[in-house]
This record gives C-alpha cells, sequence and structure tokens, in this order.
C-alpha cells in the first residue's frame, strides 16, 4: 500500500508547474503558486512543526478536503473529526499528522488504533488527481485566507458555496484553471455582487 502511495505522490509532483512568482501588484498576480503541505520529513515530523494535541483514533474515509491526495485521511479522535491527516509515509505508518490549517505550523499527532482501510475505492476521491479535484485551501490575491466546506453548503446562482473565509467572505463554484492566475468567484460580507478573484495560492 505504501509503495502505491509513494509512486503515486511522484505522479502528482509531475503535475506541479515548475514555478511561480506574484506581480508586484498585490491584487493581480501573474500565476497561482500550487503548494502541498508536508508534516513529514525523511520519516520524522518537520522541524517547522509544532505539536498541539495528540491522541488514539482511527481513519475512516480518504480525505474530503484533499481528495487527490492519496496519503490525506478522513480521521476521528475521539468525537472530533479530523481532515486532512496526513501519513507518514517513510516512518512510523501508525502515526499521522492532522494540520490546524495549511498556512498553520500547528498539527495534531494521530495514533491509529485500527489499519487504515485498504480498500483505495473506499472514496471517489482516491480516484482522481489534483488536476482534477478542488484545492484544500485558498490565499486569494486580495489577502483573504479560504478553507473548503467538506459538508453540504447552500449555493449561490446556481454554483455551490466552496469555501469559507474570515469575516464572513465566501468563494463559490469552480475555479477558472484556463490562465496561468487561477480564479474564482469572490463575495464579501456587505458586496452586492460575486466577482473573479485572483488566487495566489492553492494549497493542497
Amino acid at each position: 500500500m505504501y509503495a502505491k502511495t509513494v509512486a503515486a505522490l511522484a505522479a502528482i509532483a509531475l503535475l506541479m508547474p515548475g514555478s511561480f512568482s506574484l506581480a508586484n501588484d498585490p491584487g493581480c498576480i501573474s500565476a497561482t503558486q500550487i503548494k502541498l503541505i508536508t508534516p513529514f520529513q525523511s520519516g520524522n515530523l518537520g522541524i517547522g512543526f509544532a505539536v498541539t494535541a495528540r491522541g488514539d483514533g482511527e481513519c475512516f474515509a480518504r480525505s474530503a478536503a484533499i481528495p487527490g491526495r492519496p496519503d490525506a485521511w478522513r480521521c476521528s479522535i475521539g468525537n472530533a473529526i479530523h481532515d486532512p491527516c496526513l501519513q507518514n509515509i517513510l516512518g512510523d505508518s501508525k502515526v499521522l499528522a492532522c494540520p490546524d490549517t495549511p498556512w498553520s505550523a500547528n498539527v495534531s499527532l494521530l495514533a491509529l488504533t485500527r489499519p487504515l482501510p485498504a480498500d483505495p475505492s473506499i472514496n471517489d476521491g482516491a480516484q482522481k488527481s489534483l488536476k482534477d479535484t478542488v484545492p484544500w485551501a485558498l490565499e486569494m490575491a486580495n489577502g483573504q485566507r479560504c478553507t473548503l466546506f467538506t459538508g453540504a453548503t447552500a449555493p449561490i446562482a446556481g454554483m455551490r458555496i466552496n469555501y469559507g473565509c474570515p469575516g464572513g467572505f465566501i468563494a463559490v463554484g469552480n475555479i477558472d484553471r484556463s490562465r496561468a492566475d487561477w480564479r474564482i468567484f469572490f463575495q464579501g460580507e456587505k458586496s452586492i455582487s460575486l466577482e473573479l478573484t485572483d488566487i495566489a495560492v492553492a494549497w493542497y
């Protein structure tokens, strides 16, 4: 299982653009950066991460937050759901790291009480690549940071509210990836309209 996971991650890496840079204008970017959060490095938790909680639990499905990553799972610690929780592919396979957010160094460490589900088709997302899935989180060119809603949400103009952002801001519908600078419909709490807004960073 781990060999397949490593191979899948290598395939994902080939899909990532080589390099990106932000334009000088913070409201206009030249291209969207693609970032993958990687809590484990060479089998150990990266030195830049801080463990804020530990607990025993289990994973019951592949991640709904990062469905394109084969090392990402939807898990429970007690009564709390954590998604995503990322495998330690090269280290202790019974320990997963569950980041608070992609832009935070804080993680909860999950010690598995039972093996990960063996069936790769347990979740449709297991068969998808990153280019076919929505990112876990977005950093907008306007400075807003938004995370994916993994549950049911209401539609606006026939489009799903996909992301929630601090202050009541939302990102709606599918990401427009037809250009180097990805865009998505964005609306502020007091705005009267949805506007296509540049995405500075897409986190997976």
